[in-house]
């Protein structure tokens, strides 16, 4: 063989050698780590490079047969290597999301049929999803990127950790390791029956809520396993995923597992929480419609009903029902906003914030001046002059109804609770977000419930109008999240400036066609639905 051939098979050669080594390095051999007992194997992310997923992580044992509504178990490592590169199935749950996302893709021109699912429903739900850029790191902590969990809403019934606008890919991007968290949901995760007393070592109530107070205990255990932060925990979420995390807040053990907070349209007025009585009188009616009676083996026949049956039953008997935590005097002692200033929590940093038409989309087509009337009559019967006359430049009626509703339940308490924790020494940062998708449906539906998570997430589906506009809005929300989460302060160079929320001096920050501060919104409305 002569000296040319021979070069060139050498150089051949180094080629594969290379090829080899660069297929098998990390970055593009299939990212590893060790967490929870377990050699997890996932995937890369196909929407951010550089970004490792790992999907449908079990964070507890499944909590079925003689485990239904107890305290979530340790889950038991498997032996050898794990995947982690399938999103794991739903907690059992109604269409109730789902019609909601495929009502709101019908307005804006959609097809019901191109709304995302989830893989599968089940009992067995309590799993995870982490998404990573410490890859480079080893995955071994050294990164110490700041760490974001997100709890998702849907009325604590319904919705999945994995809902295609919570994929964390573009989030994780910017330097943030995202956790999103299942929990159990409606009736088999917030239920109480008389029964239940009968084991006072177990709880009588908030199975989902415990649920996710035990995932924030993985985070802190396990994270780092991803080069995350545990000294550096931002929990978020919005609706009633961000009412959840006001608990965890408002608890001493949760409030030592979260080092500051974001809180998304939080669906709880912070002041009132049903209680253990009343979420034992509909368990009663659950089981009266499933022809159980409060005998002494109520439970052990409640638990053997299968999980399908038991929502239908639960749907029959209380159609519409928002889930909720409950004061059970074992988990939760008293409503939020009082123990807030008890807790942790008092020095907190908080973002927090709502959109300007919460409520529009919940409200009857049909309403007229009488519904506006009776709204007064039923929800302020002392003041229905007064608060007739804030909206009294609303020709709409249904477009009073919502700012009448949305202030009620979402905005004025959030700033109560903003004024809560700066009072008590932490800090808050408000927000109103008001920009409305182009075309005739953002018209119609306006700064809609929900519709600020798509930018947070960068994850605009493709049913939704999307201008340079919403791109723009999207690159400053996430600066401000990330730069939150990353040092408890929203404020970065390049960005307006964010002032923090005074009881005294409230400012608010709009994000919306334009980023500024303004007055708050609707402050004389909140004087008299409570304070400021």
């Amino acid at each position: 063989m002569n000296s040319r051939a021979s070069t060139a098979l050498l150089y051949v050669a180094l080629i594969y050698i290379v090829s080899v080594a660069h297929a098998g390095s990390p970055d593009t051999a299939a990212p590893r780590t060790h967490a929870n007992g377990e050699d997890l194997v996932g995937g890369w992310s196909d929407l951010a490079p550089g970004v490792a997923v790992f999907k449908g992580m079990p964070f507890a044992a499944p909590p079925v047969g003689e485990l239904r509504w107890r305290k979530p178990r340790p889950h038991t490592p498997r032996a050898g290597e794990q995947p982690a590169t399938e999103f794991a199935a739903a907690c059992m749950q109604t269409g109730y999301i789902i019609d909601w996302y495929a009502d709101v893709a019908e307005v804006f021109g959609g097809s019901r049929e191109e709304v995302g699912k989830p893989n599968g429903y089940s009992e067995d739900c309590l799993y995870l999803n982490v998404w990573t850029p410490a890859v480079g790191a080893g995955l071994d902590g050294a990164a110490k990127l700041p760490v974001m969990v997100w709890f998702h809403g849907g009325s604590n019934k319904s919705g999945w950790s994995y809902e295609p606008n919570y994929h964390g890919d573009r989030l994780a991007a910017r330097g943030v390791v995202v956790v999103t968290v299942a929990y159990r949901l409606g009736p088999l995760g917030f239920f109480s029956h008389p029964a239940m007393q009968a084991t006072p070592a177990e709880p009588i109530a908030n199975f989902g809520w415990i649920d996710g107070l035990l995932a924030l205990q993985w985070v802190q255990a396990n994270i780092a396993a991803f080069g995350g932060d545990a000294n550096n925990v931002t929990a978020f979420g919005e609706s009633s995923g961000a009412g959840d995390l006001t608990e965890f807040l408002a608890h001493d053990i949760g409030a030592g597992l979260i080092h500051r907070a974001i809180a998304q349209s939080p669906a709880s007025d912070f002041t009132t929480v049903n209680t253990l009585a009343d979420e034992q009188r509909n368990g009663l009616k659950i089981a009266a419609t499933l022809g159980i009676d409060n005998a002494h083996d109520a439970m052990s026949r409640l638990r053997a009903v299968p999980a399908e049956q038991l929502l239908e039953a639960a749907a029959r008997t209380l159609p519409g029902r928002y889930y909720d935590v409950v004061v059970d005097n074992q988990t939760i002692h008293s409503p939020t906003l009082a123990r807030l200033e008890r807790t942790k929590a008092s020095t907190i940093d908080l973002l927090i914030g709502t959109n300007a038409d919460e409520w529009y989309m919940y409200i009857d087509e049909g309403s007229n001046a009488a519904a506006v009337d009776q709204w007064l009559i039923d929800n302020a019967p002392g003041d229905a002059d007064v608060l007739h006359a804030q909206v009294a430049d609303e020709s709409n009626p249904r477009r009073a109804l919502d700012r009448l509703e949305t202030a009620k339940s979402m905005l004025c308490p959030a700033r109560r609770a903003a004024a809560r924790i700066t009072a008590t020494g932490g800090r808050a940062w408000v927000y109103q977000f008001t920009r409305q998708r182009p075309g005739p449906g953002g018209e119609q539906l306006g700064a809609y419930h929900g519709t600020e998570i798509p930018y947070v997430f960068d994850m605009h589906d493709a049913w939704l109008p999307t201008e340079d506009l919403d791109r723009v809005l999207t690159d400053a929300v996430m600066d401000y999240w990330v730069q939150f989460a990353r040092s408890g302060d929203p404020n970065l160079p390049g960005r307006p400036a964010w002032p923090l929320y005074r009881a005294e001096q409230p400012a608010v920050m709009e994000l919306g066609d334009e980023i500024r501060v303004i007055p708050p919104f609707d402050a004389a409305l909140c004087r008299w639905l409570g304070p400021a």
